[in-house]
Order: structure tokens, then C-alpha cells, then sequence
């Protein structure tokens, strides 16, 4: 048992050491293996570290050769735009090519050696017509003259021999519409010859001495002129005193002309009838022009402007107010582009002035291509002026009118204008002899005007700019009845005029007379506020002050900006008792007429039954240094001893 306990403990020792020693090489065979395997996991991931590096390298490579594929695509592409946009810009420019080509003349060698070559006499006629075009006032967009070869691109189409400049020309002849010019120079034995020819037209031969070549050139020109751009010749006609050829041009063109010029010469007819004070046929022609055009804001001008000669008050607004709406759309197409903006504003500042707000008016209307030249603006810079009762400023405008005076053409209205308006100034300041001095001063010099164009221009707004306040002063003066003969003369749908009439009423204290004629014009008139405002001063006369009160408000809400109703309501709360109430109105009124004497007079006055004696000082000083009327002086003299 003993030996068997030995044997098993031997053995068991044996098993032990084996045990120990197959467990020793294991860890040595697990570390040799888990060291190659590290190994491998170790060049793995060094591997896969340098096939990154590869792949990150490889999609940049590629990134940076599609943003190269893309932008030489979207290069190529940008060409093939910018030829498609050239291609596309050469021929819509051919396709409204509409001006006027002149060729180089063929001359004889012999005038060529001379200097006299076919280039040279191109160029003659060409500043000939330069110098008519810019001596020509309108308002139609000038189509353009050029010389054959202005343009000439010399760059060579490969494998035709063609150069750009003659496919331009070519694309111009066969979409655009533009009129060739071409012609001759010989000597005859009296001296020289031009022949022209326009497109397929005959030939047009102009002679003279060799002395006179530039006035060969001037007649040619004059042919060339009419036949290329046949509206705007008859308006070159008109503005250099040749009204009967203008007259002759328009009304061939309006008659054998395409649609639009159809529209244009009607434009020129109604404009010449107008002037000549035919106010029923330039309606007529107006409408026949809009027949064929009605989007020519110019028609609209004209009517707003017969509606201002006739005193349609309401209906010069608006026809100004369309107009307006139509230069502001289709209907400047076929307008001088320097022009829109003169006339448009101009046209806003009649629209101010339509509603009593000169002080918007004035600054409006400054001077711009298409604002009536220098004279007409000046004209109504110093009307706007007299009727917001600016009296230094009227006489700044008329001084500037006198010194326009000097011009000698017998069309410049300088004269008569600055009588008008001294005209104006004088009845604010009611002098009333002045007053009829200087509108028969402007009536003398209008109808100087009317002899020395053989009636072409007679100014038709004696009516409604002169007579009415002719009227008025003689019935100022107590001449009732010359003052009478006068407005019972004008027609009754003449806005100022029944506006006057209603004055002279009142003047009589006939209240129910004048407040039928104020009556008539208010209803007619929704959007004027000028027959209110004299309802409510012949109320507040009459001593109905609630009823003028309510008229002057009437008055502002048509012409929230005219400053004759507020200053009109202060008064009449002053004759309330409410100079309290009378001081927001006088402070209100001064925004539009700063330099109104009578304004600052009654502002005075308000604040001095207000209590406020510095305030009424300083309005008092103000007053003093302005111009005053003879009542107002013997009243600033009463209330500021007060």
C-alpha cells in the first residue's frame, strides 16, 4: 500500500511537472503568437494608414480634376452664352436698326484732289443734319444718322473673307429699317450739283455756284431732313417761324403717314392750332391722334392745356393726372429720353398747383430738358410765387423774365409774361390800377406777338388769366360796369371765370348771386379747392361764420397744402372769439406761405388776444418786413400799439 502511495505520489509529481511545463510553453507559444499578431494587426493598420492616405490622396486628385472638368464645362458654356448674347444683341440691334445711313458721295477726281472727296462731302451733309436735329424742340426720340463706315469692324470671318462689320450691315439692311443715303458731286456750268437718293426714292438734285456748296449742303440737308424723319422736320419748320410749311408737312404725314406718324402729326397739328387759340380744332386733332396712339402722354398735355385756357379746372387736373400715369408706362416709348423727367416734372407740379399747393409747385418745377425751355419756366416760377403771396420772390422771377427779354426772335413771350405776372403782383398787393396797367401791358405784347407771326400765335389765355382779375379790379375801383361787360362776355363753363363773377357779387354784397356761382363751380369741380375757398370768404364778409368755417374746411380737404382756406379759418375763429383755436391754423397756413403778410399780420393778432404779447411781437416784426397792402398797414399800425 505504502509503494503504491509512493508509485501514485511519483506520478502524481510527474503530472505536476508536466503540467507546469506544458503551462510554461503555452504562455511561451500564446506570447510568440499574440507578438506575431500584433505584429499583423500592427502592418495591418499601417497598411490601411498608407491605403488611406492613398484613397484621401486619390479623391482630392479627382476632386481637383472634376472642379477643373466643371469649371472648363462652365467656361465653355459662358462662351457659348456670350456668343448667343451677341448674336442675339447684333441682331435685335439689325432687327430696330431704323436711322439714317449716308454713304461716301462719289465726286469727280479732279474736286477729290481739291480735298473735296466723298468722305468730306458725306460728312458736310451729315454735321448739316447734326446741327438741324439739335436745333430742333421735341419731344419725339431723334432717329440716328451715321455714316456708312462709322461702324466698320475689321475682323475677318475665317475661310469667307467676310469681315463682322459687313454681316452687321448686312443683318441691319435685312431686319432693320434703315435708310440709305447716296449721291453725287459734279460741276454744271453755272457751278455745282448734289443729286441725292434715298433707298429706291428718284433722285433729288440741288444746284448752285461753287461759291455757295454749304448752301447747296443746307437745301440738300433740308430734303434729307423731311424725308427721314418728316415729324421732326415740321416741328424744325415751326421753331424757326415757318409755320405754313410746318402746317403743310403735318398734314400730308398725318393723312399718307404710317399709324404712328399719324399720331405724331396730329401731335404737331393740334400744337399749331392751339397756338393760332383754335382750342376746338386742337381738340379735334387730339382726337384723331389718339385714334391712332392713345398711350402719347403728349396728347393728354395738350388737353390738359386747352382745359387750362378755357378754365376747366377739373378737367385739366385730370387729364394732367393721366398723363402723369401714362410717362410713367407705355407711353414714353417713342419719347425723347432726356425729356421724360422735365416733363414729368412738370407735370407734377401743375398737379400741385391744380390743388392750390404752390409751395410743392415751385420746387417742382425746376429747369430740365422737357420742362419748356428757361422762359417758361421762370414764367411759372414766378406765377406759383404770386399766388402763394410771395411778393420778393415774384419780383426776383419777373426781374429774371426782363433780362430773357432781350432775346429778339418775335416768338419769346418773355415780355408778355413778365407783364402778366407783375400783374398778378399788383392785384395781391391790391393795386388796382397797377393791376390793369400791366395786364394790358401783357395783352399789348401778345398781340405784338400774334401781328409778327401773321396770327400763328395768338395766346389764347386772355380768357382765364388776364380778364378775370381785369374784372375784378375795376369792380375794386367801384367801375361795376365795366367790370360787368367784362365776365358776362366770358363763357360760363370758364372755372375762374364764374369764380370772379361770384367776387364781383360779393363785392356787391349780392350774397345770393355770389353763392350761385360758387355753387356751380364747387359742384363741377370735386377736386379743386378754389370755388370754397372764395364761398367761405363771402360767407365770413356776410357774417355767417359758421358757413364760411365749414366751406374753408371743405376747401382743405380738396387742397390739403393751400394755405388761403387755413389762413380764411383763422380769421373767422378769430371773429369767434377763438384766437385760441385760430393760432394751429395760422401755423399750419405758414408751412405753404412762409411770406405772407397778411398770414403773419393776422398770426400776430391771435397771439396778442391770446396773451401772448412776444409771440404777437415777433409775428408783428415779421409782417413789417414784408410787403403790405394799404389796409394792412393802417392795421399793423392799430394792433401793434394795441
Amino acid at each position: 500500500m505504502a509503494e503504491d502511495r509512493e508509485t501514485q505520489s511519483i506520478k502524481g509529481g510527474s503530472d505536476a511537472a508536466m503540467s507546469v511545463a506544458m503551462s510554461a510553453a503555452s504562455r511561451t507559444v500564446a506570447d510568440a503568437y499574440l507578438e506575431k499578431n500584433s505584429r499583423l494587426v500592427d502592418l495591418q493598420v499601417a497598411d490601411m494608414e498608407r491605403e488611406d492616405r492613398l484613397r484621401h490622396w486619390s479623391l482630392r486628385i479627382r476632386h481637383v480634376s472634376d472642379v477643373l472638368k466643371l469649371g472648363f464645362e462652365l467656361a465653355v458654356a459662358f462662351i457659348v452664352i456670350l456668343i448667343a448674347v451677341g448674336l442675339g444683341t447684333v441682331i435685335w440691334q439689325a432687327a430696330h436698326a431704323d436711322g439714317l445711313v449716308i454713304e461716301s458721295f462719289d465726286v469727280p477726281a479732279a474736286m477729290a484732289q481739291t480735298g473735296l472727296t466723298g468722305e468730306v462731302m458725306a460728312n458736310k451733309l451729315l454735321d448739316r443734319l447734326t446741327i438741324m436735329q439739335n436745333e430742333t424742340d421735341s419731344s419725339r426720340a431723334p432717329s440716328s444718322f451715321a455714316h456708312d463706315w462709322t461702324n466698320d469692324i475689321k475682323v475677318e470671318i475665317p475661310d469667307t473673307g467676310v469681315s463682322l462689320g459687313q454681316v452687321v450691315r448686312f443683318l441691319n439692311g435685312w431686319l432693320g429699317h434703315q435708310i440709305h443715303l447716296s449721291g453725287e458731286l459734279y460741276q454744271t456750268p453755272a457751278g455745282v450739283a448734289l443729286t441725292l437718293r434715298l433707298d429706291n426714292d428718284a433722285g433729288k438734285t440741288f444746284e448752285g455756284k461753287a461759291s455757295d456748296l454749304n448752301g447747296v449742303i443746307a437745301r440738300a440737308a433740308e430734303a434729307v431732313y423731311a424725308r427721314a424723319q418728316p415729324y421732326r422736320y415740321s416741328a424744325y419748320l415751326g421753331d424757326h417761324g415757318r409755320f405754313a410749311e410746318s402746317y403743310k408737312q403735318l398734314t400730308s404725314l398725318a393723312a399718307f403717314g404710317q399709324r404712328n406718324e399719324t399720331a405724331w402729326a396730329n401731335i404737331g397739328l393740334a400744337v399749331l392750332a392751339a397756338n393760332r387759340g383754335d382750342l376746338r380744332k386742337a381738340r379735334s386733332y387730339v382726337a384723331d391722334g389718339l385714334k391712332a396712339d392713345p398711350d402719347l402722354a403728349n396728347f393728354f398735355a395738350l388737353l390738359s392745356g386747352a382745359d387750362a385756357s378755357q378754365g376747366y379746372d377739373e378737367a385739366q387736373l385730370q387729364d394732367m393726372r393721366r398723363e402723369g400715369a401714362l410717362l410713367k408706362s407705355a407711353g414714353v416709348r417713342e419719347l425723347d429720353p432726356a425729356v421724360v423727367p422735365g416733363f414729368m416734372q412738370q407735370n407734377e407740379a401743375f398737379e400741385f398747383a391744380a390743388a392750390g399747393d404752390y409751395r410743392d409747385a415751385l420746387a417742382e418745377f425746376g429747369f430740365a430738358a422737357g420742362s419748356g425751355g428757361k422762359e417758361n419756366v421762370v414764367a411759372n416760377s414766378a406765377s406759383f410765387s404770386a399766388w402763394m403771396h410771395d411778393v420778393a420772390r415774384t419780383r426776383h422771377f419777373s426781374a429774371e423774365l426782363d433780362s430773357l427779354r432781350s432775346d429778339p426772335s418775335p416768338l419769346n413771350p418773355a415780355e408778355s409774361d413778365e407783364a402778366q405776372n407783375l400783374g398778378y403782383l399788383s392785384f395781391d398787393l391790391a393795386d388796382w390800377r397797377g393791376t390793369i396797367a400791366h395786364f394790358d401791358e401783357s395783352a399789348a405784347a401778345a398781340q405784338k406777338i400774334k401781328t409778327a407771326t401773321k396770327g400763328w400765335i395768338a395766346p389764347p389765355y386772355l380768357t382765364t388769366q388776364i380778364l378775370p382779375y381785369e374784372a375784378y379790379a375795376h369792380a375794386r375801383l367801384g367801375e361795376f360796369d365795366t367790370a360787368d361787360a367784362i365776365l358776362k362776355a366770358l363763357p360760363q363753363d370758364c372755372d375762374v371765370c364764374m369764380r370772379y363773377r361770384g367776387q364781383v357779387e360779393a363785392l356787391r354784397h349780392n350774397w345770393p348771386a355770389a353763392a350761385h356761382w360758387f355753387a356751380l363751380v364747387s359742384a363741377r369741380s370735386p377736386d379743386i379747392p378754389f370755388a370754397d375757398t372764395n364761398w367761405g370768404a363771402m360767407l365770413m364778409a356776410k357774417g355767417d361764420l359758421d358757413g364760411a368755417i365749414a366751406k374753408f374746411a371743405r376747401a382743405n380737404q380738396k387742397g390739403p397744402h393751400f394755405a388761403d382756406p387755413l389762413e380764411m379759418w383763422g380769421e373767422a375763429l378769430i371773429a369767434k372769439n377763438r384766437s385760441d383755436l385760430a393760432l394751429a391754423k395760422f401755423e399750419e397756413a405758414n408751412k405753404y406761405a412762409q411770406n405772407w403778410s397778411r398770414l403773419h399780420l393776422k398770426w400776430g393778432e391771435a397771439l396778442l388776444w391770446s396773451g401772448d404779447k412776444n409771440g404777437a411781437k415777433k409775428q408783428f416784426a415779421i409782417t413789417a418786413s414784408l410787403d403790405l397792402t394799404p389796409s394792412e398797414k393802417s392795421e399793423l399800425a392799430r394792433v401793434s400799439h394795441d
